[in-house]
C-alpha cells in the first residue's frame, strides 16, 4: 500500500487509503474501526495517529485517513501501520507502509 506525502500542518484534506493482501487483492474491512501507529525513523520512537479515519467502502478495503495535529506535527520520514479492530478485540494489521511530511514554507 502506498501512501501520499503529507505536508506539515496541512490536515484538510483526507488521505484516502487501499488495505491490500499480499496478493494484491482488497481486504475486507466490514465492522473494522481503523486505527495506526507512526513510527519516525530518525528518533525510532512510535506513537499512535491522532487523526480521524473512517471506511469509505469498507468491502473493497477503502479507508480515509485525516491527519490530526500530532500526525503531521514535524518534517521527516515515517513508517505507518494500519490496524483493523473488530468486535471480541481480535485485530489485523498491515505491514509498515513508507510515509513522508514534507516542510511546509
Amino acid at each position: 500500500m502506498a501512501l501520499a506525502h503529507g505536508v506539515v500542518g496541512a490536515r484538510h484534506s483526507a488521505q484516502q487509503i487501499t488495505w491490500l493482501k499480499n496478493d494484491g487483492s482488497v481486504y475486507d474491512l466490514t465492522g473494522a474501526t481503523i486505527t495506526a501507529r507512526i513510527r519516525d525513523m530518525r528518533t525510532g520512537i512510535s506513537r499512535a495517529a491522532d487523526g480521524a479515519f473512517a471506511l469509505v467502502t469498507a468491502a473493497s478495503g477503502i479507508f480515509s485517513w485525516t491527519y490530526g495535529a500530532n500526525d503531521v506535527a514535524s518534517a521527516g520520514t515515517f513508517k505507518v501501520q494500519f490496524i483493523a479492530t473488530y468486535s471480541g478485540s481480535q485485530n489485523d494489521k498491515t505491514y509498515t507502509a513508507n510515509w513522508s511530511v514534507e516542510e511546509a514554507l
